[in-house]
C-alpha cells in the first residue's frame, strides 16, 4: 500500500486539521457548510471559591447552542492505491478526538471540532480527470464549544495608562499577569472600562501575601478565577469585597473595528500584561 501523500497544494482552498495542510494528502476543499442557532445569554452569576470565605462575583457569563460545520470536497490522487491510503489518512487525522479545524479563507481563526460523520463516494471513472482517482469526501463536525479562536493569542501590556484590548465578536476569558516590585499589604486595584471610559469592572487584592519582588508575578486566571503568586501561593484569600472575574466582552466596544475596552492598574509599580484569545460567533 502506498504512504499518504505529503505535498502541499497552494492552489486549492485549503483545511488545517492540528495544523496538518490537508492538500498534502490530494484532499481539494470546496464546500463548507456552517449551521449556528444565533443569539447569546448574558446571566450575572456569583460563585463560591475555595480558599475564600463567601462568594464572588464573576463577570457576565455567556451561553450559546453547539455549532455544526459540514466541510465537502474530492480527495485526488495519481491511482487507486494511493487514493485509498489518502482517504485512510485525512480520515485518520479527522477522527483524533477534539481537533483544531480551519481554513484557507480565514487561517488566522480555527474551531475546536469533533467528528460526527466521515462519508466517502466514488465518482465514476467517466467523471474523473484524466489520469486521476478520485472521491468525494463529506465530514460532518460538531463544535460544543462554538466559538471561532485567532491562532495566535493576543498580548497587551498595561500599567496606569488604559490599554486597550481588542476583542473579536464574543467574550475573552484572560489571564493578567501583574509585575513586582511591590511591598507591604496595599495591593492594587485593576480597572476594566467600557470603550467610553466608564468602569464596568474592578478587581483588588489586598494583604500581605500580595508582596512581590522585582522577578516576581502574580497571575489572575479570569476563566479558571484562580489568583496565584509566581512563588505557588494561592491568593484567593486576598481578593478585595467587590471585586469581579471579568472577561473581555465586545458589548463593551464601540464597535467591531474599536474603540475596545481597557484595562488599567491603580498603581505605577503594578504594570503586568494581558494574555487572552480573541473570539468570534
Amino acid at each position: 500500500m502506498p504512504v499518504p501523500s505529503n505535498t502541499p497544494r497552494p492552489d486549492r482552498r485549503g483545511m488545517w486539521i492540528n495544523d496538518f495542510d490537508c492538500t498534502r494528502i490530494g484532499f481539494a476543499l470546496d464546500n463548507v457548510i456552517e449551521r449556528h442557532r444565533a443569539g447569546l445569554t448574558f446571566p450575572d452569576r456569583t460563585t463560591a471559591l475555595s480558599g475564600r470565605v463567601g462568594t464572588i462575583a464573576l463577570a457576565r457569563d455567556w451561553e450559546s447552542t453547539p455549532r455544526n460545520i459540514v466541510t465537502e470536497g474530492v480527495q485526488i490522487a495519481t491511482s487507486v492505491n494511493q487514493l485509498v491510503a489518502d482517504v485512510d489518512d485525512l480520515k485518520r487525522r479527522a477522527m483524533m478526538g477534539t481537533v483544531e479545524l480551519r481554513f484557507s479563507d480565514e487561517d488566522t481563526r480555527f474551531f475546536l471540532a469533533r467528528l460526527q460523520d466521515f462519508d466517502v463516494t466514488p465518482i465514476p471513472p467517466a467523471l474523473r480527470a484524466t489520469g486521476k482517482a478520485m472521491h468525494r469526501v463529506r465530514m460532518t463536525w460538531l463544535c460544543s464549544d462554538p466559538l471561532a479562536y485567532e491562532v495566535n493569542g493576543t498580548i497587551v501590556a498595561f500599567s496606569t495608562v488604559r490599554a486597550e484590548c481588542p476583542v473579536g465578536t464574543a467574550p475573552s476569558l484572560p489571564q493578567i499577569r501583574v509585575f513586582g516590585p511591590s511591598t507591604g499589604s496595599a495591593g492594587f486595584t485593576l480597572t476594566y472600562r467600557d470603550a467610553g471610559g466608564d468602569t464596568v469592572y474592578t478587581f483588588a487584592l489586598a494583604g500581605a501575601a500580595c508582596a512581590m519582588s522585582s522577578t516576581e508575578s502574580i497571575t489572575i486566571d479570569m476563566e479558571l478565577c484562580t489568583v496565584a503568586h509566581s512563588d505557588g501561593t494561592n491568593l484567593l484569600s486576598c481578593v478585595s469585597t467587590g471585586a469581579t472575574f471579568f472577561a473581555l466582552d465586545p458589548q463593551d466596544a464601540s464597535g467591531s473595528t474599536g474603540p475596545y475596552p481597557t484595562v488599567a492598574s491603580n498603581r505605577a509599580a503594578h504594570g503586568g500584561d494581558i494574555l487572552y484569545r480573541r473570539s468570534w460567533l
